[in-house]
Order: C-alpha cells, then structure tokens, then sequence
C-alpha cells in the first residue's frame, strides 16, 4: 500500500519537475505536514548523499521516522550536539554519523546547524581509529585491550551497555555505539578465530560475523585541543545540502550558512522566495520555486461525523484518501468504523495503510489525501522505537544473590547466604553454597541439593527470622500456610462454580456508538487493554453474571476499560455504579467519565460528603427515576436510600481497600448484576494460572505505547536546581509532587520551598492526618488551589491528576524500587513532558545497591514489562491483596516462592477432594494438568571426581552460582547441551573440571529416567541404588532384564548386591583410567540399561 501512496504523490506535477531538475537550487514552498518526507524520498532517487539541516527538532524527529517508513529502516539518521536523553534511541551517535559522512554509502542525515557547527576530532584521527576485524585474520590481542581503554571503553564483568567491555581468557566482549549488539571475538592466540552478535541479556551469541568495525566513541574520545575541525567539514562536496528556512540559519550561524555554498543546496521554506532575505535578486534567478500549495489534516476532535462528512466529501471530489494507521489493530478498528460512518464496505477512493506517518496532508495538484488516524481521533503519536541501550535490570539480576541475602531451603528453612565455598569431602574438591541459621549453625549445599534453596523474596521491608537446625517450627509453618491456602482455593474455586450457573442480562453486541467511543481514546490501546476490553464485553454478552478483576498499574487504561464497558451497559438502558474507596477517587472517576461520554449525552454523576444534603436528595430522586445512567461513590452507594430504577453493571475500584462490611453489602448488591473490578496492584501471572478457573482475570502489563516517557534525573539536594525544577513546571500552569521519606521534615521542607519559589503555594500531606483532614488537603489540591503537594508516599497508588507532571522524591535512596516505580508513575499521565528528580546524598556516601536501583530508575525511563517483570515486589503485594492480609503474613514468613511451590501442591491435592461435577470446565483441565505431570525424581550423586567451575574459568561469583543451580535443575539432555554451549560461547574451551561435571549430570538424567536413586562413584567401583518405591521397576520386569544383562554382558565386572534397606548394582571400571575414561566407561555402562 505504501507504493501505491508513493504512486499517487508523484502523479503531482510538482514532482515531475523534481526529477527533471536533479535537486539542487529549487526553493520548496506550500508544503503541509508530512509531504516534506515524500519530497526528500523524492530527491534521494537522484542524490545518494543528502543532510538535511533546520533549527527545529521538533521538526528533525518527525522527519526521520517519515523517512524511515518511506525509504526502509536506517536509510535515515538524525544526528543532534545535545538532546535529552529519552531521545537516545532516535538519535545516531557521533561515530556512527563520522562514519556514514565518510563512506561511500548512500544516506540522509538529519541535523541542526549547531550539530554542524560542533567541534569533533579531525577525520585523520577518526580514520586512524577505526579497528577493522576480520575472522581468521591476525590481530594483535594486547593491542585491541589496549586500544579499547584508549577509547575511554569501561571494563566490566559482563557488558550490557554501549561502550563497555570485559575480557575471559582470550574472549572479548565488546558493545560499540555503532553496532546494534555487542559482539564477542575469541581469539587463538592473536588470530581471530570467530566473531559472534550476542544478546547483552541472555549474553547468549545470536549471529556469526565476518568481520566487524569497532568505532571509537568519538564523543568521550580526547579530542586534540588544537583542532577546529566541524562536522560540516566532514561533507563532501557531492552531497545534496537541504536547508530549511535559510533566513533563519543565515542569522543564527552564518558560517554554517557560508560554507554550505561549496555544496549543491536546495531550500524549504514557509514564506515564498521573493521574501527571502537571505538571497539577491541574481541568485533568486538561479533558484527554481516549487509552490505545492499543500493543506493540513482537518482538525476533526475526535467527532467522527465530521470525519465521515469530509471523507465522503473528497471521495466525490474524486480524492484518494490514504488512512495511516500506527499498526494493525488501529487499522481494522479505523477501517470498521468507516464502514460503519458511511454505510457500506465498497470504499473504493479509501485506502488504509499500516504504519503511520507524524502528520496528515492534502495534495489538490495529485487529487489525494493522506490523513493519520492518530490525528483524527487527538491521540499523542511517537512511534514505536527499537531501544539500542540494554533494556533494564533484568529478572535474573533481582535474583542475584549478594553476601548476606537471606535463602529459603526447602527443608530447612530460612537462612543467610555465605558464598561459595570449596569443601573437601572423600578426599575430592568440590564446591558448596554456604547457609548461615541461627545460633550460627552452617549448612553446605552441594550440587546435589541446590535445587532445594531459592533467594528469599518477600514484600520489599519484610526480614524474615532465621531458622534454627533441627527444630519442627519450618515443617509446622509450611503445613500451617498450605492449610490456608487450600481453605482459600476452595472457597474461590467453589464461588466460581455456584455464580456460573446463574442466569443474568445478555447484553447486546456493539453498537456504532460503542465502536465511536473506542476509537476516540486519547492514548492507542495496548495489546493486554484490547483484550481485556474484548474479554469484558464477552462476559457482558453472555447471560452468566461477569465477575472479572481487571489488574494493572495505574495509568495502563484500567478506567477506559471500565468507560467502555459502563457505557456498553447504558446504550442497553441499565444503570452503572462505580464504587471507589475514597472521595479523590470518585471526583477523579466522575470527571474522566464526564470528559469521556458527554459527546454521547450520558448522564453521569457522583455521590460524596462534598455534596450537600439537598443535592445529594436531589441526586437521589434521578437515580431512582432512571435519569441518572451511571453514579459514582463511595461506600455512600452502599447506604439503604439508594435504590436503582435498573442496575445492570456494577464497577469496583480497588476493592481491597474496602472494610469488612462494606464488603458484606457488596455480596448483595452483586447478585444477578454483572460486576467488573479494577485494582492498580499487578497480580503475578503464576498466581493467576494457579488459580485460574477461581476468578476471570485480565491482565493489563503494557504502558500505553504512546505515552511521553519520564525524563528520569539523579541530584544531589541543591536548592537551586529543585527551585529550576519548580518553577518551570509552574509557570506552565502544572502542578508539583514533592514527595519525603519522613513526616518530621515535612514543615522544614514547607519553608525551604516558599523560600526558593515564593509564588508556591505548599499544601503538606502524610498519613497521620485524619481521613477528613487528609480529603480536603487533597481536594484543594485537585482543584488547583494548591500547587505544590509536599507528602510522604500516600500518593503511591491511586491518585491520577494529569496536570502533575514533575515529582521531586527526596532520599529516593530509602526508597526500594517498587515504591519509586510507583512514584514516578504518578507523573507523565498526559502526553506533556514530565519530570521525575530523584534526589539524594552525594553518590560517594550510598550503597552499591542503593546507586544500581536508581541509575536503573533514571536510565530506563520507558518503563515496559522487561521491568514489570523485575518489579516482583509489586507482584508479592498483588498476591497478598488478592488473597487476604494473613497470606501476606504467610508470605514475609517462607518467602514468595516456597509460597507459590506450596500454592501448586494445594491446588494439586484439591482435585482429590472436590467433586468433579461442581468445577467449572477450565478449572478441572487446569488441576488435572497440573496433576498429570511427571514428577522428575532426583538422582544423588557421590563421586570422587572432581567436578566444579573453576574460578580460572568463570572468576564471577554470582555468575558461577547462577549456572550450578542452572545445572541443578536440568531435566532433559536438550537443556545441558543448551548450557554446555552456552559455557563454550561466554567463556571458551570446557576444562577438565567442567566436562567431568557435565557428564555427571548426564549419567544422572539417564539413572534418573530409569528409576535408580542414588549413585556413588569410588575408586574403580561405581555402585547403582534402585528406587525401591518405585514399584514400576519390579512389575514391568525392568529389575528381571538388569539381572540377565548383567550376566550376560558383563558377568566378570558386574554384580547386584541385596541389604535390608537396598537394592544396588555393583560396576568395576578399568585400572588406571583417567577420570575422563572412567566416566566415559560408566556413561556406556549406564545407557546400556537405559535401553533395556
């Protein structure tokens, strides 16, 4: 489709004459929206090298994404001096961009004229640091180190960022600013020997190279003082000079304008050539005028009418419209409201097209139009970046485990981690976890066993106790909590099935209406809030009463789920009720809903203390006769004077929140009404499956991919720069969270405000204010008459004032992840430019953890699932709200994950104990697979091999401990060879060590899947423990055909041997065999009675 639009632009005479004149000395005027990028496409067909230069960035960021949609990914690069970071992704480093101005590939380069103007090293220095690598060819290894720290590259463990690079053996790791994936180069000596893409969060290699260019980092590189070279000295003379508004460039940087004469130029401009100041009248002569006499898009706010009118308007005229969509979703909903608009599917003159430029346009001189559909519907647009940095702290780095950390064994409960530690036992090295309990009793962990401990996670503050050895209170704790649990699972499992047999109102399908108010959301629905709109409206449609909880932080587009289901209910002539636990929330709900469906004349309207007696009467009375559709309140919508003329829908907004009678009502009030709940606290999706078929869940884990990021910053507390901070968001009429750790510093903090902005006007806010106190502060606040919200972190959950687009958090470093996540989500809720200060000591006095969580916070200031799924501390809330207060306890008692490993054997033994008939389909099929599962049984190995990591090889640590419970899990040959290859990639050739370590693990997946328990490996002597419970080996004749083999094959080196408690199998293996023959005899050994 996006040839057939490129078809149709060139139809237009204006571009026929582009072509004819090969591009330099036009003067482009008349150009709306968009069409600049059709015009350069247009001119890149004749010039292969073209910059294109304005002061506007606005202008220079849209550009690019145009022509990248056009011309294909990376055909188009924008290159600034300095931009805010968020911006990191869109814009080309300064290497990448030497590099494309000296090669001799085609490009265009976006930029400022201040860009061209910077001072850079001289292309002589930038050539000569250019380090070309290819495979099998010789490099100097010491050389390429030593050059890299030259760089300014930092070293590092692992590399996960752009000029980093760590070096194992004669690997190294390298991540360039020009490359978009580091690359790993293991040498031979100084021949490279391979060179490898890899992923910086699997560190997994993805591709083979060739070769690879290493840039040097031209920004941090030391530049030569003396050179007054400029980037535009690196165009070369057959490049196409685009300029846009010459007048302005000429005043502005005149050099820059100058020396742009040595190259062909051709200029934009919003004013015709004849008001050019920057050119006389001989050089006018010269210069051709193209005047496209382009209009912008319409401006349709969102009323769809008028959209429709003006469609069908230009489709008379003769016009092809193009529609440009963001993805495909967009595209099939624009594509089915039009239909619907116009009455009819045959829209030959209308075209959709996926992917979406910035802005619309009209083209008379082509007779077409090309309109966004963002534009339409007044949604903010950025389109969907790749990201080039390492996408955030990772799940595997929250799990990491330091000195100190607490461990949950599975059988001996809590205790701390002491490191890895080599322990000799029979004589043979090897290496342990070590587990500190109380009265400081020790506990080594070897390979065996280390499938039985886990870090402890819990909700963030929660330190557990220590366990003491040898005591009954673990074993009692457990039993305790999976009593609990399977008393909850029930309960839920048994209320699900009772409401699923209930009959309620069907609601009917959507109408043009409902189709409407989906399209006009400000923000594009993300994949989870789609679904769980289908998912709500398939409940409403079908007659079984819904009960969905509808889960995700807020701002992910919970309400807008539940305005489109509300309005669902009142297009059918039922009334809604939307419960909320406090008055903030209710005001805040009205007017969302008011702002939402007021084109739709629903009558929307709310309940609280702040309403007066006569009015809340008079409010009363409409409810009753049917002429409000859908009231909002607090626990007042509970009271016995509200009576509803027909209540369809009932919305509950962080139910959780509610007390115990206020909950009791609810059960009534539920009865045959289909009811939807919202909560902001994300529920883990293991919870979810264990309990799936217990409650309809919907899950929204994505931030609306449109939504401004957060520019993230850390300061130390500097009165100046917090002052700058706000007053800028002052004075463009926005409002302030300042957010302290302690309610002591409140009022001093109050008086250090009104000090450095006098026109603030500080309102102070902390939980030991009374409800009614706490309401009013807030209420003033909402309404503006405060500007300034000076408060502990009572603003973590809930509030949502979009003109609150600045947060300072003083002592972020006190605060724990979660809590800062949820805090700076309180800001960037519109598509202004929000502010998040983190502010704190001087870095010197933090903790290592306390720098790595903010640096974390303020680099990944686009907050996706990658680090939803890290936030595990919201999950553990999430787990305890949804399955009540005394879980949580349970949780801060055993850690997260025993819970949720108790939590799986609950439901499991569950099945036997409810009957099949009273459980819903899903909810049966999910307890029988869980059931149905083979149990891997786990073989205990003795050996007097050696077999570990040496620290030679992997000298991390964490990294080592990381594989040994990797290796401790494997339960399939497939998964060692996956890990076998992955130790070959990150850290080259296996050692002795490690190969008699992964053999081990394979003779124990073999013993394993056929029924031994136990295997020692001593001296010549290998000896085979049978699983005496498994009373398989005995019935299928298994134990009978060992026997035979045995005295067939191997009658002189093999033997069984009976004891009271055992049953083994005796295996002499050869004299003098080096450990690895002797493990390869064994491997022989015991594959011959796997095939048995």
């Amino acid at each position: 489709m996006l040839k057939v639009l490129q078809d149709k632009v060139r139809q237009a005479p204006e571009f026929r004459e582009i072509s004819a004149s090969g591009g330099s000395d036009l003067f482009f005027t008349g150009i709306r929206g968009s069409l600049t990028s059709f015009v350069i496409s247009q001119l890149f067909e004749s010039n292969k090298k073209i910059v294109f230069c304005s002061n506007d960035p606005g202008k220079l960021f849209k550009l690019k994404d145009d022509l990248n949609l056009l011309l294909g990914e990376d055909k188009t690069s924008l290159y600034l001096g300095e931009f805010d970071e968020e911006f990191e992704s869109d814009v080309t480093p300064l290497s990448s961009t030497l590099k494309k101005l000296t090669g001799e590939g085609s490009f265009i380069l976006v930029t400022s004229p201040a860009a061209l103007d910077k001072n850079i090293i001289t292309e002589e220095t930038f050539r000569k640091n250019i380090i070309s690598l290819k495979k099998d060819i010789e490099y100097s290894f010491d050389e390429l180190v030593t050059k890299l720290r030259e760089f300014n590259f930092t070293k590092k463990k692992i590399v996960e960022e752009e000029n980093d690079y760590a070096v194992r053996g004669g690997i190294i790791d390298i991540y360039t600013e020009n490359l978009n994936q580091p690359v790993r180069i293991e040498f031979f000596g100084d021949i490279v020997e391979s060179i490898r893409e890899f992923d910086p969060v699997t560190q997994r290699s993805i591709a083979q190279l060739g070769s690879v260019e290493i840039l040097p980092s031209a920004e941090t590189m030391n530049r030569d003082d003396s050179s007054t070279e400029k980037l535009i000295d690196y165009i070369k003379n057959d490049t196409l000079f685009l300029m846009d508004e010459p007048d302005l460039i000429k005043e502005e940087l005149p050099n820059i304008y100058f020396k742009s004469i040595n190259f062909n130029r051709s200029y934009f401009s919003g004013f015709p050539l004849i008001k050019s100041a920057s050119f006389n009248n001989e050089e006018k002569e010269k210069i051709k005028e193209l005047f496209f006499d382009a209009k912008t898009q319409p401006s349709f706010n969102s009323n769809s009418k008028l959209f429709a009118e003006n469609l069908k308007e230009l489709s008379t005229s003769g016009y092809d419209v193009f529609i440009s969509c963001t993805d495909d979703y967009q595209l099939n909903r624009t594509r089915e409201l039009v239909e619907d608009l116009l009455n009819t599917e045959n829209l030959p003159g209308i075209k959709f097209l996926n992917g979406s430029f910035h802005e619309g346009f009209i083209l008379p001189s082509a007779n077409m139009a090309v309109y966004t559909e963002h534009q339409v519907f007044g949604r903010y647009f950025r389109p969907a970046k790749r990201k080039r940095k390492f996408g955030g702290i990772t799940f595997k780095e929250l799990s990491t485990v330091n000195y100190g950390d607490f461990m949950v064994h599975q059988n001996f409960g809590i205790g701390k981690y002491a490191g890895l530690k080599k322990i000799v036992t029979g004589g043979v090295e090897q290496e342990a976890v070590k587990l500190l309990y109380k009265d400081n009793d020790t506990v080594f962990v070897n390979l065996n066993s280390l499938n039985l401990i886990k870090k402890f996670s819990a909700q963030e503050g929660v330190t557990p106790k220590l366990n003491k050895l040898g005591g009954s209170e673990w074993e009692r704790i457990k039993q305790k909590t999976k009593k609990k649990i399977q008393e909850i699972a029930r309960d839920l499992i048994l209320l699900y099935s009772k409401r699923k047999s209930e009959k309620g109102y069907r609601f009917s399908g959507d109408s043009i209406w409902q189709k409407e108010l989906e399209a006009s959301f400000i923000y594009e629905d993300t994949p989870d809030q789609a679904s769980a709109t289908e998912a709500v409206k398939r409940d409403m449609e079908s007659e079984v009463p819904m009960d969905r909880l509808v889960c995700g932080d807020v701002g992910f587009g919970k309400t807008e789920v539940a305005v489109r289901a509300a309005f669902k209910a009142v297009v059918d002539n039922k009334q809604v009720a939307v419960l909320v636990p406090t008055t903030i929330l209710a005001e805040q709900h009205y007017n969302t809903f008011k702002d939402r469906l007021t084109t739709w004349a629903t009558e929307v309207n709310h309940l609280s203390r702040f309403k007066t007696k006569k009015e809340q009467k008079e409010i009363l009375e409409k409810l009753e006769d049917g002429k409000i559709n859908i009231i909002i309140g607090t626990h007042r919508l509970l009271s016995k004077d509200i009576h509803f003329k027909d209540l369809g829908l009932l919305i509950i907004d962080e139910e959780q929140r509610f007390g115990v009678k206020a909950k009791e009502k609810l059960k009534f009030m539920r009865e045959n009404v289909d009811v939807l709940t919202l909560t902001a606290t994300p529920i883990p999706r293991t919870l979810n499956f264990s309990l799936l078929g217990a409650r309809d869940l919907s899950i929204i884990n994505t931030p609306p991919k449109n939504r401004q990021p957060i520019h993230t910053e850390i300061v130390n507390f500097d009165k100046k720069v917090l002052g700058t901070a706000i007053s800028r968001e002052l004075q463009r009429g926005g409002q302030v969270y300042f957010v302290n750790d302690r309610i002591a510093k409140l009022d001093e903090l109050a008086e250090i405000i009104e000090e450095i902005v006098p026109y603030a006007k500080v309102a102070v806010a902390h939980g030991q204010m009374s409800p009614a106190q706490l309401e009013n502060v807030m209420m003033r606040f909402l309404e503006k008459k405060s500007n300034v919200l000076l408060c502990t972190k009572i603003i973590e959950s809930g509030l949502d004032i979009p003109s609150v687009n600045t947060i300072i958090i003083n002592r972020a470093d006190n605060f724990g992840l979660a809590e800062l996540y949820q805090l700076r989500g309180r800001v960037g809720r519109s598509n202004i430019k929000s502010y998040a200060y983190l502010v704190t000591p001087p870095q010197s006095s933090l903790t290592k953890q306390a720098i790595r969580r903010l640096h974390a916070l303020e680099e990944f200031s686009e907050l996706g699932s990658g680090m939803n799924l890290a936030l595990k501390d919201l999950e553990i809330r999430g787990a305890g709200n949804l399955l009540g207060k005394e879980q949580s306890g349970f949780i801060g008692e055993i850690g997260f994950d025993m819970y949720m490993q108790l939590l799986d054997e609950a439901v499991a033994e569950l099945k036997e104990t409810i009957p099949a008939e009273s459980l819903p389909a899903n909810t049966m099929q999910q307890l029988t697979q869980k059931s149905s599962k083979p149990k891997f049984k786990d073989v205990l190995v003795e050996s007097d091999i050696s077999m570990f990591l040496p620290e030679t090889y992997i000298d991390d640590e964490n990294t080592r401990l990381e594989i040994y419970q990797r290796l401790s899990k494997v339960t399939s040959q497939a998964e060692l060879n996956e890990i076998k290859l992955e130790l070959e990639d990150r850290f080259g050739k296996l050692t002795d060590e490690v190969t008699s370590l992964l053999h081990h693990i394979e003779i124990k997946l073999i013993l394993s899947a056929i029924g031994f328990e136990k295997i020692v490996i001593s001296g010549e002597q290998l000896e085979l423990f049978f699983d005496l419970n498994n009373e398989n080996i005995y019935t299928s004749g298994y134990f009978e055909k060992v026997l035979g083999f045995i005295n067939e094959h191997f009658k002189n080196t093999s033997r069984v041997k009976q004891s009271k408690n055992s049953i083994s199998v005796l295996f002499r293996t050869p004299r003098q065999a080096t450990p690895a023959e002797k493990l390869a005899e064994i491997h022989n050994f015991v594959e011959k009675l796997a095939v048995l």
